[in-house]
């Protein structure tokens, strides 16, 4: 079985992005027997998928099937008609762009309003989390996660992680997954919760960004860090919570994707409303223990490693093949 995965660009050590955890998928599907090729739309902003049809077409003619991320992805790789296509989307092209104030833009709703319908075109649709599964009903969804790679997030000694980062041994650190400038991610709400903690404790406290860095080098964050806080308004299935389990590293996180279900009963992981007070008491108890979560085991149970994920979506390529035959 040969598969056309149509990707917004894949992340480079010297362009990093959000997109590692697809680029470990796309790999993994070959232990499974699948056959990947992958074209990344890029080009000139507005033209790109314009530019990309030449190349999709040569690529789409030695393939069995179309599997696009994202829902832009989706519209370029239906242009191949002759060919069936699996859509999968990703977050914010069903949920919608918030603004600071967690509010969607105009433009994000008229396009999840547009993806709602192609859902209705494509030979299948996959997506993150229950909650986006409902938003494309009653077109039937596949709630398949990435899964996260097990060899490269593990646990490994904190110190030596600080050391290779540059960090203070004797300082305590706090991740914030993600871009600060990217409302969605509720950067405002995270330097709220910290100015409160920072209160209550006496020791040195730093909130530390993973934006910028090479995929590579994540799971040193991960493990250099006692916990992760996560306050975004909208998300599908965060892989950086998923990646920090792996990692056996406390989450401290709003409601929000599939959280709930992630982090359910994982000991040393808590989710909270969205209320700083609640926020920053839970994160003070969890900095004051002082342990790892319990978040690997859980992981493993849930069939998240990349593996599982891989033969699910393999199962939803023979379905439609299946159908198309």
């Amino acid at each position: 079985m040969r598969v056309l995965m149509v990707t917004t660009p894949l992340p480079t050590s010297v362009r990093p992005g959000s997109m590692a955890p697809a680029a470990r998928q796309f790999a993994s599907m070959l232990t499974v027997g699948v056959e990947v090729e992958i074209l990344e739309v890029k080009g000139i902003k507005g033209l790109k998928y314009l530019q990309c049809q030449p190349r999709l077409s040569t690529l789409a003619a030695s393939v069995d099937l179309i599997h696009a991320h994202y829902g832009y992805c989706g519209w370029l790789a239906r242009s191949q008609f002759r060919k069936p296509v699996v859509v999968s989307f990703m977050g914010d092209d069903l949920l919608g762009t918030p603004d600071v104030a967690g509010r969607a833009s105009l433009f994000s709703k008229i396009v999840v309003q547009l993806d709602r319908w192609f859902a209705h075109t494509t030979d299948a649709v996959i997506v993150k989390s229950a909650e986006m599964a409902k938003i494309v009903a009653p077109v039937k969804a596949h709630i398949i996660p990435n899964g996260v790679d097990l060899e490269t997030f593990q646990p490994t000694n904190a110190d030596e992680a600080r050391a290779q980062l540059g960090l203070d041994a004797h300082k305590r650190y706090v991740l914030f997954p993600g871009r600060p400038s990217e409302p969605r991610k509720g950067f405002a709400l995270a330097q709220a919760v910290m100015a409160k903690v920072s209160t209550l404790l006496a020791q040195p406290l730093e909130l530390l960004t993973l934006w910028g860095v090479a995929p590579d080098r994540v799971p040193l964050y991960m493990n250099a860090c006692n916990a992760m806080l996560l306050t975004s308004f909208w998300e599908g299935s965060p892989n950086v919570v998923k990646e920090a389990m792996a990692c056996n590293t406390p989450v401290v996180s709003v409601a929000v994707g599939d959280v709930p279900e992630l982090l359910a009963a994982v000991e040393g992981c808590t989710v909270c409303p969205r209320d700083v007070d609640v926020l920053a008491d839970t994160l003070v108890k969890m900095l004051n223990t002082a342990t790892r979560s319990a978040g690997r085991s859980a992981l493993k149970r849930k069939g998240l490693d990349l593996c599982s994920t891989a033969q699910k979506i393999k199962a939803v390529y023979q379905d439609v093949l299946g159908r198309s035959a």
